[in-house]
């Protein structure tokens, strides 16, 4: 049986497998990307097949003190807002209470557990099943934003179709 399956609207859902994934670097400009395989295409230059197998050491030599912190309540929002920028079918929830709120428990969770979990949702401490509560979660797979049209702690819900 396949480890993955299409849940609607051409959204794939795949288990977590952290035993597949690799680091890549783009030998024309260093972009750096964590999966199972390299893309097709590099997103950063556009070079085509132009991927290799990287290490942990050479990934953070790279990437150094560059590539910024969301160490903020402001920069986790922002983080935020501009994932939701990126879809037509959801954004993000308009209540700045809850917003801020969600924010401060995700930096929270940063400082005691050293991820950006969801506030909301309880890590286990399994590495690899509490990887999928890093906020924003892969909350179009879950049963609640189908229902309702939300994430499972409504910081992003379904937009209006005009």
């Amino acid at each position: 049986m396949s480890d993955s399956k299409v849940v609607s609207k051409g959204i794939l859902k795949n288990e977590y497998n952290i035993k597949k994934k690799r680091l890549w670097r783009c030998h024309v400009c260093n972009d750096l990307h964590y999966g199972a395989s390299p893309p097709p295409i590099c997103p950063t230059c556009g070079a085509r097949a132009a991927f290799v197998q990287a290490d942990r050491g050479e990934a953070l030599k790279i990437v150094g003190e560059r590539g910024g912190k969301l160490a903020t309540i402001r920069a986790v929002i922002d983080a935020w807002k501009d994932f939701a920028m990126l879809s037509d079918e959801y954004r993000l929830v308009e209540d700045t209470e809850m917003v801020n709120g969600l924010a401060k428990g995700v930096l929270s969770n940063q400082k005691t557990h050293g991820l950006r979990y969801c506030p909301c949702r309880l890590a286990q401490g399994d590495d690899v099943k509490d990887l999928k509560l890093i906020c924003p979660c892969n909350f179009q797979v879950q049963k609640t934003y189908a229902e309702l049209g939300e994430c499972w702690c409504g910081l992003f819900v379904k937009r209006e179709r005009k």
